[in-house]
């Protein structure tokens, strides 16, 4: 049977679990498909700002931050505070070993611009490239539903961010914990975390990490459970206010170029922040032979955020060579270019 590509989506037949309907020519995805309406996102939007003057003004901070230095949380910074001014925020940058030059000079800027405290959460890079390579090296570490939202080395990176940003919030009594996901990332604007909840998913991802064959003893990756064992009333919420927003990714570089964000000159048509997306990409499209963007930029396209060609030009481009073999290098992995394996050195 020959691929079938979703008319509506860019999700397509030859992608696990996807199932194109003959008849209507639409993924199971579109089919069930219902946007949030005007209405919903505009009462999503006044129970958010509900929530900040309720619980507001009670910690050192109001919410921590998720700040790559990409576009989307760069913008979604300067939006938040100029929508609530009154937040007091701590915009925290990971810096996984491969975060561009460009991307923590956006990021200082922006909180600048803003007037958020700027945190830049470090490891040891040796540490960091280990962890990144046995994510290269395994199979299926993740389960589908991650596997499906992003590459392996992303999911490390990603997961380990949110054990860290929540880590952080429980530290600095911060009610909210703020991400740049789009309506294509996170149907889900507001998400009340439990202890229970937090617990569970720090032992998800301690299990996920020795699967790859890491022992985080030293908690350097997962939230210390002594932090978590003290957390008392201090249970954060996550939001995702992007999702809520009229979304446009001309509109968001327009409005960034024009305050003073700089293009990052990486060559990546799906990060502006980390020159090891394209080796990421390479890795999963050579594990499980679709991208690992392949459901969020359908997603973008399903809520009407991006064109069904742009989506298609986004998880069809030529992956940037040099960027790939510089990463390989840097986690002393080698890519063999006519047989397109990954090898240890």
């Amino acid at each position: 049977m020959s691929k079938l590509v979703c008319k509506k989506c860019v999700l397509d037949s030859e992608i696990p679990g996807i199932q194109i309907n003959e008849a209507t020519g639409f993924c199971h995805f579109c089919e069930t498909y219902t946007p949030l309406s005007s209405q919903e996102k505009n009462e999503y939007l006044a129970r958010i700002e509900e929530l900040f003057e309720q619980y507001g003004g009670k910690g050192n901070y109001d919410v921590i931050y998720a700040l790559s230095g990409g576009k989307d949380s760069s913008y979604t910074l300067y939006k938040l505070k100029k929508d609530y001014p009154f937040l007091k925020v701590l915009a925290v940058q990971f810096d996984n070993g491969f975060t561009s030059k460009n991307a923590i000079m956006n990021a200082k800027k922006m909180c600048k611009i803003t007037g958020c405290d700027y945190f830049q959460l470090t490891m040891e890079k040796e540490i960091l490239y280990d962890a990144f390579r046995k994510a290269a090296e395994s199979y299926d570490a993740f389960p589908r539903f991650a596997k499906y939202r992003a590459s392996d080395i992303c999911n490390i990176c990603i997961t380990i961010i949110k054990q860290k940003l929540i880590e952080q919030a429980i530290l600095q009594k911060a009610p909210f914990i703020v991400f740049a996901f789009t309506a294509g990332q996170s149907p889900n604007p507001i998400i009340n975390l439990s202890v229970n909840f937090i617990q569970w998913s720090r032992s998800l991802f301690e299990k996920q990490l020795q699967k790859i064959g890491i022992e985080d003893k030293d908690e350097i990756f997962l939230l210390k459970k002594e932090v978590l064992e003290n957390i008392g009333e201090n249970v954060p919420s996550i939001l995702h206010p992007l999702c809520l927003w009229d979304y446009s990714e001309d509109k968001v570089l327009e409005t960034l170029l024009e305050i003073g964000w700089e293009l990052p000159g990486i060559n990546d048509s799906n990060s502006t922040n980390c020159t090891l997306n394209s080796f990421a990409c390479y890795n999963h499209l050579e594990k499980y032979g679709f991208h690992p963007y392949a459901f969020d930029i359908a997603g973008l396209v399903r809520s009407g955020e991006m064109s069904r060609e742009e989506g298609l030009e986004k998880i069809n481009p030529e992956l940037s060579q040099p960027l790939i073999e510089e990463a390989a290098r840097k986690l002393k992995l080698k890519v063999k270019k006519s047989q397109k394996i990954l090898v240890k050195i």
